[in-house]
């Protein structure tokens, strides 16, 4: 049997069906909501509300409409770095054991936005792509490189072979603002877990630990947060926003 996952909400819906509608299935429906579905295959059903609450919960917002679609499919991390051998400017995500899906699909959104070209998760301790992480990403994961791996610390091995320069986001006495760091035209940027940060190993396998500078020094950004931030300051300085 097919896996799949869900999308719901008039926005979410609308979109994925304007950027990807050969990966949906069906279409449910409990309102009227008009779509378009031009030439495509999928199935529009109309039902009542229980079925949607029955499918997504009755505590999501799904405005009477959830779609069905083909469950995301994760790249190879070897065939991710053969894609990333030439000369142009590369940005790589690599997120440490995260644990949030709003969290996950936020991050993804934003890498969307930014030019990431591949995001690095683990193979456990980390959220995987859900429904809940593609209705936060606005279906954006589907447009994004996502290899998943059982050692992070070896892929990062793997990335600094292939020309990429490592830096973890940490804050301590070694650690360098963000402002005054020279990034690689190849770089990865690691983001840890949203309560523990970056783990030890992967941190002393990085090439450089940075911070983002604030006006507190109390409190830290969350992993979203934290993640646009810098992801926004190397995409600019490496050139892929133009």
């Amino acid at each position: 049997m097919e896996n799949l996952s869900l999308i719901y909400g008039k926005h979410a819906v609308n979109e994925f069906i304007k950027k990807h509608p050969n990966l949906i299935k069906k279409i449910y429906i409990s309102s009227d909501f008009k779509i378009d579905k031009s030439n495509n295959e999928f199935q529009i059903l109309k039902v009542d509300l229980k079925k949607i609450e029955n499918l997504v919960g009755n505590e999501a917002n799904h405005q009477g409409i959830v779609a069905e679609v083909k469950e995301f499919n994760y790249k190879p991390f070897g065939e991710a770095l053969n894609q990333m051998k030439d000369d142009e400017p590369k940005l790589v995500l690599i997120l440490d054991q995260i644990q949030d899906p709003y969290n996950f699909g936020a991050i993804i959104r934003s890498s969307s936005l930014l030019g990431v070209d591949q995001i690095v998760i683990l193979d456990h301790k980390q959220v995987f792509v859900n429904s809940t992480v593609v209705k936060t990403s606005a279906g954006t994961v589907y447009d994004m490189n996502i290899s998943k791996v059982t050692n992070l610390s070896n892929a990062i091995k793997d990335l600094q072979k292939n020309g990429f320069w490592i830096y973890s986001t940490h804050l301590n006495f070694e650690s360098n603002d963000m402002r005054k760091v020279d990034f690689a035209n190849k770089t990865a940027i690691v983001i840890g877990n949203e309560h523990n940060g970056v783990s030890d190993l992967v941190m002393k396998n990085s090439d450089m630990n940075v911070f983002i500078p604030s006006t507190n020094t109390i409190d830290s950004y969350n992993a979203n947060v934290a993640t646009s931030l810098i992801l926004y300051h190397v995409a600019n300085y490496i050139g892929k926003l133009k």
